[in-house]
């Protein structure tokens, strides 16, 4: 009896999967977004497990989640456009940020999910500490072309009724609130009072939607228990909390590394330290930028990384031990290297390296130094303005002149 019990279970569940996977195929809309919301992801049937092992929901634990910010890359998985068939694809966004050193850009259509794994962030009046409670959120979007830009909130009962636009709402969805009624061409920032704007409701899924033009860029999507929280992180985030100390000597010989490399963690840390006292930092990142090997001065680096491959092993040894110790510096030419490998010996040295160096993610030498005319920017001092002049003009760091260039624009004439 047992056995047949389990049997007939087996087969239900079998056939619930099935009609789930079959309704989420029919649901499709012929308009992009709207399609009949189902109850069947949460056992994320369709999903490899490799896939859902890689990415961890947010803590909800504090007064503040980053839905979105830093390491932002184990959550496009997730984005599967459930029950639509709109186009679009999501990337990391290394330079072009609001605040760290990610962001995330959306080709038209949009990418979204209903259900991600790990969220369910309730929306309160009063949020109680420790309960998964909130009630704001703050958002950073920017567009490149195009009329509208969106982001919606997805409830497990009530589906995609929670919207913000700026520009054109193009295809008209409601319930839907305007916060601009211009692109954000530029770095914008929004707040809004999710209770007010929609009661109480639970997160569960999210859609970033670029409805045309080249694309729209995401960042710093947060919701917090109080906007005074809200302040802290973005505060945090941008580095406007002064240090008690300001790193000197080898603190900040290793902190220029992170700053450099492609750990976003390490560097998102760095960065924040050094534009919390920018202006003290100035001399220092002169020199460092001057002490950088510019394309016709990487000789000595190649020939370590051509060693890599050599016949006697304490040569490969000896090159490895000194790219290693050369930092940051070396990085993108050991992954043009690691690309270009010619056997399995200069690959796994080459991983080796990079993993020891950070250098993993593939960020490349502009994204990275593009942190450093940030520095500058912010310290605004006239030998901030004389380093980010010579930047411009190609002197130092040519490849993030067009991003000097921008920062002069930017800032204040004398």
């Amino acid at each position: 009896m047992q056995f047949k019990h389990w049997v007939c279970a087996t087969a239900v569940l079998v056939l619930w999967l099935s009609t789930c996977s079959l309704l989420q195929n029919v649901a499709a809309s012929p308009i992009p977004g709207q399609y009949l919301h189902l109850v069947c992801d949460p056992l994320n049937a369709n999903v490899p497990a490799a896939v859902l092992a890689d990415y961890r929901a947010p803590a909800s634990d504090g007064p503040v989640v980053a839905l979105i910010d830093e390491e932002v890359e184990p959550l496009f998985s997730q984005l599967i456009n459930d029950g639509g068939n709109e186009q679009g694809s999501i990337a990391r966004e290394d330079r072009d940020v609001f605040a760290g050193v990610e962001a995330v850009r959306v080709t038209p259509m949009q990418k979204y999910r209903t259900l991600i794994p790990g969220w369910g962030y309730k929306i309160r009046k009063s949020p109680t500490k420790g309960a998964s409670e909130f009630r704001y959120i703050r958002f950073a979007w920017k567009k490149h072309g195009g009329t509208g830009i969106m982001l919606q909130l997805h409830d497990p009962t009530k589906g995609w009724i929670h919207r913000y636009f700026a520009g054109k709402n193009v295809y008209g969805w409601q319930p839907a609130i305007e916060v601009s009624p211009t692109l954000p061409e530029i770095w914008e920032i929004v707040t809004r009072d999710l209770f007010t704007d929609f009661g109480e409701i639970t997160i569960s899924g999210i859609a970033l939607t670029a409805f045309d033009g080249t694309d729209g860029l995401f960042d710093h999507i947060l919701i917090g228990q109080s906007i005074e929280d809200l302040d802290r992180a973005t505060d945090t985030a941008l580095g406007r909390i002064k240090p008690t100390k300001v790193p000197e000597g080898k603190a900040r010989d290793n902190l220029w590394d992170d700053l450099l490399g492609t750990d976003a963690k390490k560097a998102t840390h760095a960065l924040q330290v050094f534009l919390a006292s920018a202006p003290e930092h100035v001399k220092f990142v002169r020199d460092r930028l001057s002490d950088l090997p510019q394309k016709d001065e990487n000789a000595p680096i190649l020939k370590l990384i051509r060693e890599l491959n050599a016949d006697d092993f304490d040569i490969r040894d000896s090159a490895t031990d000194q790219l290693v110790k050369l930092g940051s510096q070396v990085i993108e030419l050991l992954q043009e290297a690691n690309r270009a490998a010619v056997n399995d010996e200069v690959r796994f040295r080459t991983n080796v390296i990079l993993k020891k160096l950070g250098g993993v993610g593939g960020m490349n030498r502009s994204a990275r130094l593009s942190r450093v005319v940030r520095i500058l920017e912010r310290a605004a001092t006239a030998e901030a303005r004389a380093t980010l002049s010579e930047i411009a003009e190609g002197k130092l760091a040519p490849e993030v002149a067009s991003d000097a260039k921008a920062a002069l624009a930017r800032m204040p004439k004398n």
